[in-house]
């Protein structure tokens, strides 16, 4: 006897592990709301920490997430590069790749996230001119932030990444 029982239910399970070895890269895409890409990342502050000397100014980037989906997504990190008034002042980022997911920041459905992220800005050649908008608090207001950056968005089995530029 060919099929016996035994056999019947061993080719059913190779047959589910390989249809689910062939679907994997569907669910995995499944998992991602369609509208990636209404998730909107804005800058809505920038403070001033510290000076230390006259080279280095330590900054704090606010950064405000909101996810208008229908599904909690989480960041493994934010890449950027930051200028102010049109000027280059560097690259930054906000890791958050060694942290486990259920450690990450979690963006709920419709709601929007403050994440805060440390920036040094030292003064070299090029950018000195806004080093000294930076020192003085009265000018600072007056500075126009840019970001130009990627997101990483994580949900279930998949990630996918969203450019952005904000500015403030």
């Amino acid at each position: 006897m060919f099929l016996s029982r035994r056999r019947i239910i061993l080719i059913g399970v190779i047959a589910a592990v390989a249809i689910t070895i062939i679907l994997l890269p569907l669910i995995v895409t499944v998992t991602l709301p369609s509208n990636l890409n209404s998730v909107d990342i804005t800058l809505s502050k920038v403070d001033v920490i510290n000076m230390t000397g006259s080279n280095l100014i330590n900054l704090d980037l606010f950064f405000n997430i909101h996810n208008p989906t229908g599904t909690t997504l989480t960041t493994s990190g934010i890449d950027y590069d930051l200028f102010a008034n049109g000027t280059h002042l560097g690259p930054g980022s906000l890791s958050y790749a060694d942290v486990p997911v259920t450690g990450r920041p979690q963006l709920f459905p419709n709601t929007s996230v403050t994440l805060q992220s440390p920036f040094q800005y030292v003064n070299s050649h090029p950018n000195s001119q806004i080093f000294k908008f930076v020192q003085n608090p009265a000018k600072l207001k007056h500075i126009k932030w840019r970001l130009d950056g990627v997101l990483s968005l994580e949900s279930g089995f998949s990630s996918a990444s969203k450019q952005f530029n904000a500015t403030l």
